[in-house]
């Protein structure tokens, strides 16, 4: 079980949309590796999805590309983000 903290939070409310690790850093405003840490574990507990240049979904997950990796929160991520804001 992850529990989900303000920080987490923040990343999940950039991955409403597809977006990619350097968005997601600029926009929460955390150091790179955070965000690394945080999409790990969010993408280990199902929360957010990895997918590759053509939004198909990855189903394995390579370090050394997550530059080239894009996210997106599943329908699990939005139930933990509507759970969390109320």
């Amino acid at each position: 079980m992850i529990e989900i903290g303000k920080d987490e939070l923040l990343v999940m409310n950039c991955l409403i949309h597809v977006e990619t690790l350097q968005q997601v850093v600029e926009e929460v405003k955390l150091s790179q590796p955070i965000v690394v840490d945080i999409i790990k574990q969010l993408l280990h507990h199902r929360y957010v999805k990895a997918l590759d240049l053509s939004n198909n979904q990855r189903l394995t997950f390579n370090v050394d590309k997550i530059l080239q990796t894009r996210f997106q929160l599943t329908a699990k991520g939005y139930e933990e983000l509507e759970a969390q804001s109320n």
